[in-house]
């Protein structure tokens, strides 16, 4: 079935920007698509070949156009000096932000409308992979909420949050989460490196650990903790290594710390706290 067309504009186009511009032309050809952004050359290179975009440095550049959506991909601290005076958008246009900490009242204030979106995406958006959370106030009914998830759906999996504090919460898991598996690798590798392999033989093999274990996540109906059981043979090896990652100071102890430091560090960037 034909899908009618539509213009999605996008207000910064850096990584997750370009990676989530990329997921809606995949999923959307019939899209055309408006980027703000002040390196149009590298945005252009990270688009795919059959994106419909028209690229400029600056909103007064913009060509007229009666956006469906226009996503904020900026960083948070220069939100307050974006300045939308000449920007001209229709009564249905649902503004969207990825804006780590900004949040939904602040959006609907500075943006002059209530038809405002909360999201964080993360990095594995760039491979089609992410996890995005998203909050929209009661302004948005369900159908402008199916099409922002199918926005998102472009670059991997989508979850609705009832509330906006959902928002700190998810985003010390799903935002921030990438960064602690990349520590483990890093750790996991030197910890490789100590045993006496090389750089390259412990990183491949890190590497491929964790991509086949995350695959049987992801592929596996058990949970974390009985995939964690089968492959722990009592008195084996395993049940030796998770003795010591699994002290009471360690671990369980460290992932609780880490995920609620960074939930309120997003609070602290929202003015909540």
């Amino acid at each position: 079935m034909t899908q009618t067309p539509f213009t999605c504009l996008f207000i910064g186009c850096g990584n997750m920007g370009s990676a989530i511009a990329a997921g809606l032309v995949a999923t959307r050809p019939e899209v055309t698509l408006h980027i703000v952004d002040r390196h149009p050359e590298r945005v252009q290179s990270r688009l795919p070949d059959n994106a419909d975009a028209v690229i400029v440095p600056a909103i007064a550049d913009l060509p007229e156009a009666d956006y469906a959506f226009v996503i904020i991909a900026i960083k948070p601290q220069y939100f307050a000096q974006l300045d939308l005076a000449g920007l001209k958008t229709g009564e249905n246009t649902i503004f969207v932000s990825i804006m780590a900490g900004v949040t939904t009242p602040t959006l609907a204030a500075q943006l002059g409308t209530p038809r405002v979106v909360r999201t964080m995406p993360n990095l594995p958006a760039m491979v089609g992979e992410g996890m995005t959370i998203g909050y929209a106030p009661p302004a948005l009914d369900w159908s402008d909420r199916s099409l922002i998830q199918h926005l998102f759906e472009g670059v991997g999996k989508y979850l609705w949050m009832d509330d906006e504090g959902g928002i700190d919460h998810g985003t010390g898991v799903a935002g921030s989460g990438p960064g602690y598996v990349f520590a483990i690798a890093q750790y996991m590798v030197e910890a490789a490196m100590a045993q006496g392999f090389d750089k390259a033989s412990a990183d491949l093999v890190v590497r491929q650990t964790l991509y086949g274990t995350s695959k049987m996540l992801l592929d596996d109906p058990r949970d974390a903790a009985d995939l964690k059981r089968a492959v722990t043979s009592p008195n084996g090896t395993t049940q030796a290594g998770l003795a010591v990652l699994e002290m009471p100071e360690a671990l369980p102890k460290l992932m609780r710390e880490a995920v609620a430091a960074a939930a309120d560090r997003s609070a602290v960037l929202g003015g909540l706290k």
